[in-house]
């Protein structure tokens, strides 16, 4: 299997703007501080499958490659893909995001990886390091006792999964940036019909949107199900 170095990350449309924050505004306001001014360089993120993490952390990385600043974003769930290289020299970056941590955990080579970029961050004193996982630092099961350890370093944040009526709110804003217009009984049916994570919905108001514009239609409930097949 081909191995890449680095997993490129090019702008896509998760951003700080259309993240639905109101659960998570320590976590927020902690990270634009630091953006500004760099006090904390560490980060630790978890939750469920679909509160968001991903999006978070790509959108941290969008947020900075808007100002022109260095960062860079690592998928480690197809790590399969690339080697524990991408690690190399990334404490010259300003901003790191380490997403899905837990693919990694239990493989000694990526564990010492990520330990060791933990090591040169804090003595180079340049970087912020955001790392997402599916559990806590203290449940996930990691095998090298100092990184274990390096885990908990910095500010740890639970994202809080938002509830039926958030999720409206946060489509309909995301609808809004995408210029089309989701009523509201369109956004409780798709909440109602589909997988309730947020990755799930936006991806299908992705392709809502696509087919309102070619079809000229708005985003009715008989559009949807003839679209989503539902």
């Amino acid at each position: 299997m081909q191995q890449l170095s680095l997993p490129i990350h090019q702008f896509d449309e998760n951003t700080l703007d259309n993240f639905y924050g109101d659960n998570n505004l320590l976590l927020l306001n902690s990270l634009h501080k630091n953006f500004q001014q760099l006090q904390q360089p560490f980060f630790y993120i978890w939750g469920t499958q679909g509160s968001g993490k991903s999006h978070l952390l790509k959108a941290v990385s969008n947020h900075l490659l808007s100002q022109h600043r260095n960062s860079i974003y690592v998928p480690l769930n197809k790590y399969a893909y690339f080697s524990t290289a991408v690690l190399d020299d990334l404490e010259q970056q300003d901003v790191i995001c380490l997403d899905d941590l837990q693919a990694v955990i239990g493989n000694h080579q990526w564990e010492l990886a990520i330990f060791d970029l933990f090591n040169r961050i804090k003595e180079n004193g340049r970087a912020m390091l955001l790392i997402s996982a599916d559990q806590s630092p203290t449940a996930l099961p990691v095998k090298l006792p100092d990184l274990a350890s390096r885990l908990r370093w910095g500010e740890i944040y639970q994202l809080q999964p938002l509830d039926e009526a958030q999720k409206v709110q946060a489509l309909q804003q995301n609808s809004r940036q995408l210029g089309i217009d989701l009523p509201e009984e369109t956004a409780n049916f798709l909440i109602k019909r589909l997988d309730r994570d947020m990755h799930t919905l936006f991806a299908a108001l992705a392709k809502l949107d696509k087919a309102s514009l070619q079809a000229q239609r708005k985003l009715t409930i008989p559009f949807v199900k003839e679209i989503l097949n539902l």
